[in-house]
């Protein structure tokens, strides 16, 4: 017999069981780990750029029916840096809510627990303004896949008003438990409905080692619906929010 045991070959209490304790040995590595001392790398993943996603995202009729609905949209874009590559997945939403409510949202990190689902701390360690008049916002999340499983880790957010979006990788300073990460927020002004905002939101993850199928499902696909679903929550519970006052120059409020 073999001396290791598959999942499928073990009954669902035991598969259950061994996933629970693989899970645990990894944890256990990680709280090893010194945050403060530099990530493996500086970036693999290949960064987003501010602004429009332009014609390489296309809406159709049929999406543009399901985002009238209330749903959000999932779309593949080509990725630039990786034309022979997947592609990127990106989650569209329209809100019925203007724009500085949203932002109030996206920009408030010290206030995602609660409303992020697996969010377990979420606390900003740096925040600057840029000679460019962006803003840089780094901060600390952990988040909680399965019980008394965590990753930690460290982002480095760059905030464009100009451009209404919000790009972000891991802060390469720090040590992280994801092995890469690389995000987009980007608003606009519906096209057609006056004082709503269309969210386009993608944030592509590379893990330092293969996951169970289930836990990656939660960290990407299930994660870009979640995503838009609680800001459009948020958003149009409170559409009279702006920005803190710390952001509220980058626009002009």
């Amino acid at each position: 017999m073999a001396s290791s045991l598959s999942y499928r070959r073990c009954g669902p209490a035991a598969a259950l069981l061994l996933l629970l304790l693989s899970v645990s040995l990894l944890l256990s590595a990680h709280g090893k780990r010194n945050r403060n001392a530099p990530h493996h790398h500086r970036g693999i993943l290949s960064p987003y750029k501010p602004g429009p996603f332009g014609s390489v995202l296309s809406l159709k009729p049929n999406d543009e029916n399901s985002l009238s609905s209330g749903k959000s949209v999932m779309k593949q874009i080509p990725n630039e840096d990786d034309p022979k590559g997947g592609g990127r997945a990106i989650c569209v939403q329209d809100i019925d809510a203007p724009k500085k409510a949203v932002w109030s949202q996206i920009l408030d990190l010290n206030s995602y627990v609660g409303k992020v689902n697996k969010l377990k701390e979420s606390k900003n360690y740096c925040v600057v303004k840029n000679p460019d008049k962006s803003m840089t916002i780094k901060t600390k999340m952990i988040i909680g896949v399965l019980p008394g499983y965590k990753y930690e880790c460290y982002y480095d957010h760059t905030l464009f008003s100009d451009k209404d979006s919000l790009i972000w990788s891991l802060d390469y300073d720090k040590t992280s438990d994801f092995d890469d990460v690389a995000g987009h927020w980007h608003l606009e002004d519906h096209p057609t409905k006056p004082g709503c905002t269309r969210v386009f939101y993608g944030c592509d993850l590379k893990m330092r080692s293969a996951v169970p199928g289930p836990v990656l499902d939660i960290l990407t696909k299930k994660a870009l619906r979640d995503a838009t679903a609680w800001v459009k929550r948020e958003s149009e519970g409170a559409p009279g929010a702006v920005p803190s006052d710390e952001f509220a120059p980058a626009w002009g409020w």
